[in-house]
């Protein structure tokens, strides 16, 4: 098995070296700057790192991926735009005739799959090889701990899997139906009262189903010092960059980097989320401790796991976790339920607001069905097979608009050699959401919104979630919250497109952050009641 090279880059003596320099004061030599070591480490260890691919290729009876030629110790820094990279691989794919595209940035490897097929051989049929990560050093400077997404290969990583499985896979996440159903119409209950402050709102939907989940705790109201942790955690890991492809995650010393030399935006950012991030992990789990010491906390992810701990420590059994790891992995059930859910409510309620014709289609089929009793009632769990329409809605809002363009990347464990292209131990992989979803070989006019294409037979979109080993436990869970959700907002609601000062509709167009689990881009629209007796029947909930 090959050594990793950025392992060179991350030794614990270099960190401790460049901390030195700082504090020691009697050194026999003048003091030196720790940035010019920083860069100056940085420099070197490109050099060595740009030898280490060449002796590999020497070593190799197979070529590398094809790719776009590199520069001089830098590789391809510089060639990868920072909005949107995805874009760049698609190009490179097409010029180079190959979905699978080789970068290296630094001396570390880098591969993106350009297809569904290319990840799922290597992702899934192979992901016992693929499924370690890269070290994410700009979430660690913004303050995520313990938890799922970010955790490398191993028994913890397992661990805190396990967690996970046995809580949200498809069969289990049928328990919290009742709380995203009473929260999705508490929901269109406030839009009721409220239509402008349809963000807000929906913020405190998603907030307040993940806190249940996680916490035990329901948010009452959008003033809660919840919504603004959560919004601010949202702002902190949706707008960090693409994770793993920084240059503080390629080259971890940088961020040592003060903030008066000017570095990267990602960095910045980072420094500035910090506490935010801590925030969300500290307080609501300070909160649930004292209720659930009292005897006076909901059932909830932490209550569980918790108890389960404590009942160990009083029998004097050997335990599988500690504290951190619960702590950990409840934090982790905010990303994977939060965060990534708000960003699809949206996406959907921008397309809805561009396509008002497929709007209307979505809306008589719920029509249709809420209708055919006696009297009319409001969308439950069990229609969701019968809406054909919102679900194929919702696939298609999910392909045109991938919130993870490029989905958080996969770590090599050994070498390998794919289609006759060699593939090394420690690259970095990551999956091109966006140029799957738009493969013309898959979709018939693959920029054409139209969710009609899953009743002709073309496949849901893949890689939305993730792959393999590291594909997103919450999946389940999220998609139910924005189906119930949708389906009763557009039970009882229209979008309509705003007019502007010269008297056109202003269009929203797609678009999204860059960072982890990426939200829309900012647009406008205007939200109407259109069947009062549906509002009825939720005002009489209340």
């Amino acid at each position: 098995m090959l050594a990793d090279p950025s392992s060179w880059c991350l030794t614990k003596s270099v960190l401790e070296d460049v901390k030195s320099i700082t504090v020691q004061t009697n050194m026999a030599w003048p003091p030196v700057d720790p940035v010019l070591v920083l860069v100056g480490t940085a420099l070197l260890a490109s050099a060595l790192c740009l030898v280490y691919p060449r002796r590999l290729r020497r070593n190799s009876p197979y070529p590398l991926p094809p790719g776009p030629p590199g520069k001089f110790l830098v590789g391809n820094l510089g060639q990868l735009s920072i909005d949107h990279p995805e874009q760049d691989y698609i190009r490179w794919g097409k010029q180079y005739g190959s979905d699978v595209i080789y970068t290296n940035v630094l001396g570390q490897h880098m591969i993106c799959l350009n297809s569904a097929k290319a990840a799922t051989d290597l992702l899934d049929r192979r992901g016992a090889n693929y499924c370690d990560r890269p070290r994410f050093t700009l979430f660690e400077v913004m303050g995520w701990g313990l938890t799922l997404t970010f955790l490398r290969w191993g028994p913890q990583f397992k661990l805190h899997r396990r967690l996970f499985q046995n809580t949200f896979t498809q069969s289990n996440v049928k328990t919290f139906r009742s709380i995203q159903l009473h929260e999705s119409r508490k929901a269109v209950r406030s839009l009721v009262h409220d239509p402008t402050d349809w963000q807000e709102i929906t913020l405190l939907l998603t907030t307040s189903i993940i806190f249940r989940i996680a916490f035990g705790q329901e948010i009452t109201d959008k003033e809660s010092p919840y919504c603004d942790m959560s919004k601010a955690a949202n702002n902190a890991t949706t707008n960090g960059g693409i994770a793993g492809s920084t240059l503080v995650d390629i080259f971890p010393l940088a961020r040592f980097i003060p903030n008066w030399f000017n570095p990267s935006a990602p960095l910045r950012h980072a420094r500035a989320s910090r506490t935010a991030i801590q925030t969300i992990h500290n307080e609501p789990w300070e909160a649930n401790i004292k209720d659930i010491e009292a005897g006076n906390a909901a059932p909830s992810f932490m209550q569980m796991y918790w108890q389960k701990y404590k009942e160990n420590e009083k029998a004097g059994k050997q335990q599988d976790m500690t504290m951190a790891d619960i702590k950990g992995a409840t934090g982790a059930v905010f990303i994977a339920g939060g965060n990534s859910t708000w960003g699809t409510i949206l996406s959907n309620l921008l397309f809805l607001t561009k396509y008002p014709e497929r709007q209307r289609k979505v809306q008589e089929e719920i029509d249709s069905l809420l209708d055919a009793g006696e009297q009319p009632r409001l969308p439950t769990f069990e229609d969701r097979e019968r809406l054909k329409r919102l679900d194929n809605f919702m696939m298609e809002t999910m392909r045109c608009l991938p919130l993870n363009p490029l989905v958080i990347p996969h770590k090599s464990l050994e070498d390998d050699v794919y289609e006759g292209m060699f593939i090394p131990a420690g690259t970095t992989v990551f999956a091109n959401t966006t140029a799957m979803t738009t493969d013309p070989d898959t979709y018939q006019e693959p920029d054409k919104f139209d969710p009609e294409r899953y009743t002709r037979g073309e496949p849901y979109p893949s890689g939305n979630f993730g792959f393999g080993r590291r594909k997103c436990p919450g999946n389940f869970l999220a998609l139910a919250s924005v189906y119930m959700f949708l389906a009763t907002f557009l039970a009882a609601f229209e979008l309509e497109q705003v007019i502007g000062e010269d008297g056109k509709p202003k269009v929203p167009e797609p678009g999204v952050s860059i960072g982890l689990g990426g939200h829309p881009a900012p647009f406008e629209c205007t939200l109407k009641v259109r069947r009062p007796d549906i509002a009825e029947l939720l005002m009489q909930e209340a």
